[in-house]
């Protein structure tokens, strides 16, 4: 013997006689049987709503001295735990539209019910009421794993800008304690050089000349390592540049390397405005220009800036026909200290890339190889026209 699924309802609704009829119709139905309890009273009815576990809830609009609508206006529609399927008698559309706002999920016009549509009507009104229930389960579960997750990135971010400024700290004082002694050593070994030079051979010569040069070397590292860390910290001031103004003073940095090589160079056709911090600028226009200069090799003989508008960016472009660049360091050659295979054995700390690169960055940009060959190389940052 099968046993039929049981619906239990609350019948909201002060005439005995519908009562029988709706009680009579859902009798009919032969797939599922319906256990109907009525309650005639409109404080009954919010009894029975609040203390009283059903599947779903048939409420009529009259209600003696009050109707449907004042029971619903009595419940927001978050508190109603079960579905409500509001019945009318005078098809009255306003009403119902009423009651629909108001939370009821269905309307009924008492005149046009039968089983099949009564029957239909609460299964429909039960099915959106458990999708509903279960979307804004799965809302409130989704809100309260945003709230977790901001308040863990909140508490990511303090520790990480903790431990940004013990390494900033760190570093400033490893930069001072490496400096002195590396002057003192600079110091200390030329005045042997000067005073005992007599007394030294040549490969006694050759070994002072070695250690000033790597004292020079630390005292330059150490002054780039302090370097990159005011170009990530200091605020930046934003003024309109002239870009000819900037390539000027860069060219003019430059010029007497430039005229003992018999360097040509070029400026940009174009005479934009820009929007930058001015020592920022000049400063990676100056590690760009020092860069293609250091690496670019005895071939060298032409370095040109150039200028596009890319719409939201101002692109800067340092152009030369120098070395060029291994093909798998282009992805690596902004990287803090990187140095190319191929460039060992030039003089550089592997930062100044790395500061145009947060240069760029600070000013809305980003910097990029944009073309590697061995007849040159083409680096471009642009700058945020917007800033």
């Amino acid at each position: 013997m099968n046993v039929l699924p049981v619906i239990r309802i609350l019948l909201v609704d002060d005439d005995e006689d519908d009562y029988i009829l709706i009680r009579d119709l859902l009798s009919e139905v032969e797939k599922v049987y319906f256990k109907v309890d009525w309650v005639p009273h409109f404080e009954e009815a919010i009894r029975a709503l609040n203390h009283y576990d059903y599947e779903i809830c048939l409420l009529d609009y009259r209600l003696g001295k009050h109707d449907g609508l004042e029971l619903l206006g009595l419940i927001r529609p978050e508190q109603i735990s079960i579905p409500i399927i509001f019945l009318t008698g005078h098809g009255d559309y306003n009403v119902d539209t009423m009651a629909m706002k108001a939370g009821a999920e269905d309307y009924i016009d008492k005149d046009e019910i039968n089983p099949s549509l009564l029957e239909r009507s609460i299964r429909y009104a039960i099915e959106r009421k458990r999708s509903k229930t279960a979307l804004n389960k799965a809302y409130s579960e989704m809100e309260q794993a945003v709230i977790n997750r901001t308040a863990e990135l909140a508490e990511a971010n303090k520790r990480l800008k903790e431990t940004s400024e013990k390494i900033e700290r760190f570093a400033f004082s490893i930069s001072h304690d490496l400096k002195n002694p590396a002057i003192g050593i600079y110091g200390l070994t030329r005045r042997l050089y000067k005073e005992y030079s007599d007394l030294l051979d040549n490969r006694g010569k050759n070994i002072c000349t070695q250690i000033l040069h790597a004292s020079e070397q630390i005292t330059y590292l150490v002054e780039n390592i302090n370097l990159y860390i005011n170009t990530k910290e200091m605020p930046i001031r934003i003024e309109v540049l002239r870009l000819s103004d900037i390539c000027r003073i860069i060219r003019e940095e430059f010029s007497i390397h430039i005229s003992l090589r018999g360097i040509e160079w070029s400026g940009p056709d174009e005479d934009p405005q820009i929007k930058a911090d001015r020592l920022s600028i000049l400063r990676a226009m100056r590690n760009l220009v020092d860069n293609a200069l250091k690496y670019g090799g005895d071939n060298l003989n032409r370095i040109a800036v150039t200028y596009r508008d890319s719409g939201e960016h101002h692109v800067i472009s340092v152009n030369d026909n120098g070395a060029g660049l291994m093909d798998e360091d282009s992805k690596k050659i902004f990287g803090l200290f990187f140095r190319g295979k191929n460039l060992k054995k030039i003089d550089g700390t592997g930062m100044g890339l790395a500061i145009v690169k947060e240069i760029a960055e600070r000013h809305g940009g980003k910097v990029w190889v944009e073309s590697v060959n061995d007849k040159g190389l083409t680096i471009s940052m642009s700058f945020l026209k917007s800033l």
